[in-house]
């Protein structure tokens, strides 16, 4: 199995960016600096700061923490709980015994800042009422013995009061106890610790922001800019910088008349070098896949030798995918050593992958964490079926077959629908998988793109010959409607998709065009979106009508989903449902019968709508 952490071994390949960021935080003219590792969700932004990591840490004057910020996620206040947990870290690791006195203080400061933004709104009340000698309110408040109650108010009191007296005495002439003091106060011991002989630069990576919060997000950011990012201080955040933008736009909405991009400037005036990890290929897919498998067989060590093999001969930016041959030459050529039993599994598994990488590849989109995903599916079920069924499963079907479900899951449910028809052959499927190869298919049709066609080419091609019903039992969980996962998604049905979300009718025609213009497979994925949300209701009639009357082949899902729809229609949907009925009537009579038993159209309604056909 492949597990989602960290990897220790570089088969993505970023080591020469790990070598830049790594010369450039050991640059003391750039600090303080803020650097931004920009990827999606999954494309080995953790492996990345771990490659850092281990170039710095053996660097004299270097000291390198990583904070993972999803771990505040549940504080109250993520700021004083990431400068806590930051201070605490570097603490253990200064070398200096003086530093890290400095540090323990700024600890008890941050103290200070958390009872200035929770605990003392809690404790007010009790230390007003040693204050004013009342101590009604404070016994309202505070259960317990005498004895009890009077420990809580001197605890308070003195926790508060000695905080203040550290930090706020008398002869300190800026004795302001603002915000923007409090700031400016921790900013300058904090820099003032870290200037030693035996300190050059701290280095601290934040992982896993876009994990987060929107809320959080940003408090993370702002505590970095306004506490930390002082003179030896380089700070490296991996996140989704859409994620970051979306949580700038939550927090900070565009202003009404003003043409400014609030999200863009804001990430410019935190992050100094933003730094991109660029989607991997579907070239750079193909060999990931099969380097994974490798990677289950082989000796660690072994594996290791064998991807420095492949980084010195420059294999990775060669214009071809490593073959399967290519990695059992150099197995040989290595002497490298295989786990127990391991030749033999690997044999059979990357004989298989290999033959359905090249669509598998296309699939994921550059995204590395959904091909170990698809290789942990395509493992669990391999052995689920040898349990249930031992060696009458062809291995090579199953995988074509998840290959499917991850293409088009609503291709895969229809695969099996046709599959229950099957007496000496799938008629159906047949007959589309002729079709398809012959180029006598609508454009639009959910089967015609691109990569469904390179998935019927797929070994075994004529898989009308089978019956799939252990198949489809071994991936059962599938054959219901999913959750849609968007991270795969072209920027252009990404854009599309907005646009729909905001459109007002009159704009629905460029949306159209534009739509037109996409892939099968953008086409595809859009509908994906839209059926969905027409399912749920929440999507506008105005736009359900002109997708109806534009895309033929999405007709059939656009009324299946409405009927499936449990939200009643109102007097402003009539003059679409009017419309799409004029349009094909044969279509949408089942539609409107089903909608009248479902209580979403009343029988005035459907009257109204048949009637205006006939006048």
């Amino acid at each position: 199995m492949w597990l989602d952490n960290a990897s220790d071994i570089d088969i993505l390949f970023y080591e020469p960016y790990a070598r830049i960021i790594a010369d450039i935080a050991k640059n003391e003219q750039y600090n303080p600096l803020t650097v931004g590792v920009f990827g999606l969700w999954g494309a080995g932004k953790s492996t990345l700061l771990k490659l850092i990591g281990e170039k710095l840490k053996s660097q004299d004057g270097i000291i390198c923490v990583t904070i993972n910020a999803w771990m505040f996620e549940s504080y109250d206040d993520a700021k004083t709980a990431i400068m806590e947990a930051l201070l605490q870290e570097l603490k253990e690791e200064v070398p200096v015994e003086e530093t890290k006195k400095k540090l323990g203080k700024l600890i008890k400061r941050v103290d200070w800042f958390k009872l200035g933004t929770k605990a003392i709104s809690t404790l007010a009340p009790v230390v007003a009422s040693v204050a004013t000698g009342n101590p009604l309110p404070m016994l309202l408040n505070v259960t317990g013995s005498a004895e009890e109650i009077g420990n809580t108010v001197k605890n308070a009191a003195n926790s508060i009061q000695s905080l203040k007296d550290e930090y706020w005495k008398e002869e300190d002439a800026s004795n302001d106890e603002s915000t923007i003091n409090n700031i400016r106060k921790f900013r300058e011991e904090f820099s003032d610790a870290l200037k030693s002989d035996d300190i050059k630069n701290v280095v601290v990576m934040i992982d896993d922001l876009d994990r987060c919060r929107p809320e959080r997000i940003i408090e993370i950011l702002e505590v970095i800019k306004l506490f930390l990012s002082v003179d030896r201080t380089t700070f490296i955040i991996a996140a989704d910088e859409n994620v970051i933008k979306y949580s700038i736009r939550e927090k900070y909405p565009p202003m009404n008349g003003f043409d400014v991009e609030l999200d863009k400037e804001y990430i410019e005036k935190i992050i100094q070098l933003p730094i991109y990890i660029p989607e991997l290929s579907a070239k750079d897919i193909q060999n990931y896949l099969l380097l994974l498998v490798t990677q289950s067989y082989l000796e660690q060590e072994s594996f290791k030798h064998l991807i420095d093999k492949i980084f010195e001969e420059k294999r990775t930016i060669s214009g071809d995918v490593i073959t399967l041959e290519e990695i059992n030459k150099s197995i040989g050529e290595l002497g490298l050593n295989w786990q127990d039993g391991g030749q033999t599994a690997f044999n059979e598994t990357a004989k298989i992958i290999d033959e359905i990488r090249e669509i598998v590849a296309s699939t994921l989109k550059g995204n590395p964490r959904q091909a170990k995903r698809f290789l942990n599916t395509f493992i669990t079920k391999r052995q689920l079926a040898k349990i249930y069924y031992g060696d009458e499963i062809d291995i090579s079907i199953l995988a074509k077959l998840l290959v499917l479900q991850k293409l088009d899951n609503d291709l895969f449910i229809q695969l099996n629908e046709w599959n229950k028809e099957f007496d000496t052959e799938n008629k159906e499927f047949k007959e589309i998988r002729t079709k398809v190869m012959e180029g006598n298919v609508d454009a639009q049709n959910p089967w015609n793109t691109s990569q469904i066609k390179k998935w019927l080419e797929c070994k075994p091609v004529e898989l009308e010959k089978y019956r799939l019903e252990k198949y489809f039992y071994l991936t059962r969980e599938n054959l219901k409607r999913s959750s849609i996962d968007e991270s795969g998604f072209s920027k252009n049905t990404k854009e599309i998709l907005e646009r729909i979300g905001r459109a007002k009718s009159g704009q629905m025609v460029a949306i159209i065009k534009d739509m037109e213009k996409l892939r099968a497979e953008e086409i595809a994925d859009t509908f994906k979106v839209v059926v969905s949300k027409i399912e749920k209701g929440e999507m506008k009639f105005f736009v359900v009508r002109d997708l109806f009357l534009n895309f033929d082949a999405y007709k059939g899902k656009i009324v299946d989903a409405i009927g499936k729809s449990t939200v009643p229609i109102k007097a402003g949907d009539m003059a679409a449902l009017r419309t799409m009925y004029n349009s094909d009537t044969g279509n949408m009579n089942t539609v409107l019968e089903t909608m009248v038993k479902r209580g979403t159209l009343t029988d005035e309604q459907i009257t109204e709508i048949k009637e205006q056909r006939k006048s």
